[in-house]
């Protein structure tokens, strides 16, 4: 046998080998990653008033309140845009805006601090969609308190948990987490 072919064929049979050796073993319990553009659609379904559950806000308890919305999300802009308003009608109403930046899930937040972070979704397995940080806009010192990242869980169709990372002197310190409820 010519040299060459033996190693051209040890070669093949290596890269096959290692191929097959590092490829993700997928079982019926991981489920496929989400695209954005499908995370994107799936944002879109929560169109309406959602009421909390229950949450902490960096730190402290929320009361449970059926009564007033606390979360609303509306589609806009033609379909290209989901506006969620965080604390309707409260003094430290805040609002963030959803769409798609060629491939890529965005997310601006104009927050009750003043700040404006924006995230990029990440890969998102199953129900959960993650957010992590690219950039804060009007944020006069580095070490302000920020948001920093965020995720939406979808624990079925109208129930919703969302959760807000925070940071301050560039150190997490905790953050906020809502479970809330669409009623129909």
């Amino acid at each position: 046998m010519n040299p060459l072919n033996t190693t051209t064929i040890c070669l093949l049979t290596l890269l096959v080998i290692s191929g097959c050796s590092t490829a993700q073993k997928q079982d019926a319990s991981t489920p496929e990653p989400v695209t954005a553009q499908a995370n994107y659609e799936r944002i879109k379904t929560l169109t309406g008033d959602w009421y909390l559950v229950r949450g902490i806000r960096l730190g402290v308890e929320l009361d449970a309140n059926y009564e007033e919305p606390f979360l609303s999300y509306s589609v806009s802009s033609g379909g290209h845009s989901v506006v969620e308003v965080l604390f309707v009608d409260k003094p430290n109403e805040m609002t963030s805006v959803y769409y798609m930046d060629s491939d890529r899930l965005m997310m601006d937040h104009f927050c009750s601090l003043g700040n404006q972070p924006r995230m990029v979704a990440v890969t998102g397995w199953g129900n959960d969609i993650p957010f992590e940080l690219v950039s804060v806009s009007n944020m006069a010192n580095e070490n302000d308190l920020h948001i920093s990242s965020h995720s939406l869980e979808f624990d079925g169709p109208d129930q919703l948990t969302v959760r807000w990372g925070a940071t301050e002197n560039q150190e997490p310190m905790g953050g906020s987490v809502y479970t809330v409820k669409r009623i129909k």
